[in-house]
């Protein structure tokens, strides 16, 4: 009696043992999942203040010249940006949407294009990132599409709202995208919203991310007929062999290696 009583006991006091290793790894686990978050809040804060910081920096009083395209307009802008420009040389535009938290710099890097991809806009190391233009892209003279790459981040910074288009009622009311460059002013009017993936190099098929120029009115047409038949709806906004378009494109989390993307043409003449 007195070795089943030992045995018992014993049992117990390793099934206590066992119980508090568990314990003791869930409140490890908990607390690392708590620096985490705390962490990557910490971050996002830290990042929008920097923004807001640098969205001080921008001249509004400097008049811009509509009717004089090119140098004449590109002098104005570098006025507008010259504080920004001065802090940070890969600074090549301000992008925003009205009604939106979409209000940030814009940086290209085309000899190191994923340099931003976890960086701020003073090259230092942030989860959010900094807006960043495809390595491929170029603004001065514009590729037919310049593709702007943003973070989809939890905290609903960066281009977390981009995914508020998937809503048509949403689009209805955010319908232009204002993106000017040190280059001269952008206005755009949405032509699609479209829903894909990021494709392996092999995989044959259209890649969105891919199209930076056309060279023929046919080549443009077949993008566009592809980009159609991903649109989520149609918002009767037709683009043309010519235009100047931007895509803003970040990740969304309906599939494997998903991506969302907004396709948006110039309207004004600079």
């Amino acid at each position: 009696m007195a070795d089943r009583g030992k045995k018992k006991k014993k049992k117990k006091t390793v099934a206590g043992r066992i119980q508090n290793i568990i314990l003791f790894l869930a409140i490890i686990c908990f607390l690392g999942s708590a620096g985490y978050l705390i962490k990557y809040y910490w971050d996002g804060y830290q990042a929008e203040k920097t923004v807001e910081d640098l969205r001080g920096l921008i001249d509004d009083n400097t008049v811009v010249s509509e009717a004089a395209p090119g140098e004449a307009a590109e002098d104005d802008m570098s006025k507008v940006f010259a504080r920004l420009y001065a802090l940070n040389n890969d600074f090549v535009g301000w992008l925003s949407i009205e009604g939106t938290n979409i209000d940030y710099p814009v940086v290209h890097t085309p000899d190191d294009p994923e340099f931003y991809l976890r960086r701020n806009f003073h090259g230092e190391a942030e989860t959010a990132g900094t807006l960043f233009v495809d390595y491929r892209s170029t603004l001065n003279p514009a590729s037919a599409n310049v593709i702007i790459y943003g973070h989809n981040m939890k905290n609903k910074t960066m281009f977390y709202e981009l995914l508020n288009y998937q809503d048509k009622s949403f689009y209805e009311e955010h319908k232009n995208i204002t993106f000017d460059t040190l280059y001269g002013r952008g206005e755009y009017e949405i032509v699609a919203v479209i829903k894909s993936k990021a494709y392996g190099i092999n995989e044959d098929v259209f890649k969105y991310y891919d199209f930076i120029d056309a060279n023929t009115e046919e080549e443009f047409d077949e993008i566009m007929q592809n980009i159609r038949r991903l649109q989520l709806y149609d918002t009767g906004v037709e683009s043309r062999f010519g235009d100047r378009l931007i895509t803003l494109s970040t990740c969304e989390y309906s599939q494997t290696d998903g991506r969302f993307a907004v396709i948006a043409r110039k309207t004004n003449v600079n």
